[in-house]
Order: C-alpha cells, then sequence, then structure tokens
C-alpha cells in the first residue's frame, strides 16, 4: 500500500468536508470497502489523521495562502478537487516532514488522475509560489 494511495484518501476526505461543510464521521472507516483492507488503515491511519488534523487547526492559514496565490482568481472559482489537492500539499509543506518535492509531485499526480487537464500546471505553479513565498526547498 502507497504513500499515494494514503493521499488519495486524504484529497477525498478534505473534498468531502469541503461538500458537507463539516467533517463526516467514520469516514476513514467507511472507505475501508474502497480500500480494501484494514492493513491501509493501520500503515496509513497515523498520517491520514495528521493531514486531517493540521489542516482543521490551520484551515484560515492554508485557506488564505491558498487564495493569495491565485493570480486573478479567489478560491471560490477553484474546482473543489483542485482545492482539496491544494489543501493536502500546502499541509504537507507546511506542516509534515515530507519533502517538498514529494508533496509538489504528488500533487500535480493527483491532478492529473482527478481534475482537468490544465489543472496539474495551475497546481504547480500555485504551489511553486507557495513554495518561495515560504522559504522551503525543492
Amino acid at each position: 500500500m502507497s504513500r499515494r494511495l494514503a493521499r488519495q484518501a486524504v484529497m477525498s476526505l478534505l473534498y468531502e468536508r469541503d461538500i458537507n461543510k463539516e467533517p463526516g464521521e467514520n469516514t476513514l472507516l467507511e472507505m475501508k470497502d474502497i480500500l480494501k483492507t484494514d492493513e491501509f488503515i493501520e500503515r496509513h491511519g497515523d498520517y491520514i489523521e495528521i493531514i486531517l488534523s493540521e489542516y482543521e487547526k490551520n484551515q484560515n492559514r492554508v485557506n488564505d495562502i491558498i487564495e493569495a496565490n491565485c493570480v486573478g482568481w479567489t478560491i471560490d472559482r477553484l474546482s473543489r478537487v483542485d482545492i482539496s489537492i491544494l489543501r493536502l500539499a500546502i499541509v504537507e509543506i507546511l506542516y509534515t516532514d515530507t519533502p517538498v518535492k514529494v508533496s509538489v509531485n504528488e500533487a500535480v499526480e493527483l491532478a492529473k488522475l482527478y481534475s482537468t487537464e490544465k489543472s496539474s500546471s495551475f497546481i504547480n505553479g500555485l504551489l511553486a509560489s507557495v513554495i518561495k513565498q515560504t522559504g522551503n526547498d525543492i
């Protein structure tokens, strides 16, 4: 079970929270049917909980960062999928020890898989701007 699948789960949970406007109860456990294994939750549950917890604690900052780096756009005009991917990547960059390069690459790959043709370039550019502002290295 790869970390990429864990990121897909987190992106889905962030998307769900955005649509429902609140965290769902036991959603990760409900996803077990999709993930097809208890081992996945045992192996990646802590990572998923850390990302979700850090987002909940810092959601205003994370959303402000996205908004500030959307040149000519507001966060409300972005697709919910792109916002979920950006939130995941920014939380990883700011609040975990995941290498920045990995966070950006994984966000771009998620965009290629789940979003529009142009989203991967947009997400890559926005995250590059965030990294430049925060002083993190790629």
